[in-house]
């Protein structure tokens, strides 16, 4: 018996020992998003791996040289994150971010751009200027000026629908969750994060070899001017501080200043080989 017991105390030594020389802790208790994310660092010595959840993400991270990385998409409220290494946890805070406005709507307002920029001019000038007559101007109608008005209607339809087919493949879905690409065209990636229904951020991403490129370049013009446009910017305003700013970028200034238009903000990151566009609030 006394035996059995040194036995338990000898282990019951190694095993703390060996917790001795394991250690689960991050940089700060609150994180803020940066971006499309918030960025968690911290050090797990002794581990191989660290899992992880939150509101918005759940996972397992690797450890290397004892340290990790997490990637936690925000969403309106604050979110606790719990990071467990083996025995150990430790908890952090993701604080919360401004939502751009419901994803819905802002894929709505994308879309019907999209299709208006494919309709023939003769089209796009005749539903701006059509107004839809009160009854009693109609009752007032010659045939003649009822049957042309309905062929002028009958007209705009079909081309609406044409427009709608052609650009189906450059329109966003309707619908979307989590932090995933949600549009890839010539114009580049687009990457949002939905949270419960409100769109937290966007990334627009194009390669600079595209860029490089006149019709691509073109495509990607077009469609950041959508976007800006879709989430309640003055795109044009935008879009000539933007051209500024990445000029100013490929000379080599590394600091470029937020672009702030009707409380968005957008912000220019570069790598070796991408151009991202980042769309917040």
């Amino acid at each position: 018996m006394k035996k059995i017991v040194l036995l338990a105390l000898s282990l019951a030594a190694v095993v703390s020992l060996s917790a001795c020389g394991q250690q689960l802790t991050t940089t700060k208790k609150t994180y803020h998003p940066d971006e499309m994310v918030a960025v968690i660092k911290g050090t797990a010595k002794g581990h191989s791996q660290v899992r992880y959840q939150a509101a918005t993400a759940k996972g397992t991270a690797k450890v290397n040289s004892g340290s990790f990385v997490l990637s936690i998409p925000p969403k309106t409220t604050a979110q606790t994150v719990t990071i467990k290494a083996g025995s150990q946890q430790t908890k952090v805070t993701v604080a919360s971010a401004k939502a751009i406005g419901t994803y819905q709507t802002v894929a709505k307002s994308f879309n019907q751009a999209v299709i208006a920029t494919a309709l023939p001019p003769a089209i796009q000038k005749q539903m701006q200027t059509a107004t839809t007559p009160d009854p009693s101007a109609i009752a007032k109608m010659t045939p003649a000026q009822k049957a042309a008005m309905a062929q002028q209607q009958q007209a705009m339809q079909q081309a609406l629908v044409k427009a709608q087919q052609a650009t189906k493949a450059q329109q966003l879905p309707l619908t979307a969750s989590g932090l995933k690409q949600v549009l890839n065209t010539d114009g580049g990636q687009v990457r949002a994060n939905v949270q419960d229904g409100q769109l937290i951020s966007i990334t627009d991403v194009v390669s600079t070899k595209a860029m490089k490129d006149k019709k691509s370049s073109a495509a990607f013009a077009t469609q950041f001017g959508l976007l800006a446009h879709a989430v309640g910017a003055d795109a044009k305003t935008v879009g000539k501080a933007l051209t500024k700013t990445i000029k100013n970028a490929a000379s080599g200034e590394t600091n470029t200043d937020t672009i702030t238009s009707h409380g968005v903000k957008f912000n220019l990151g570069l790598s070796a080989d991408h151009l991202y566009l980042y769309i917040t609030k």
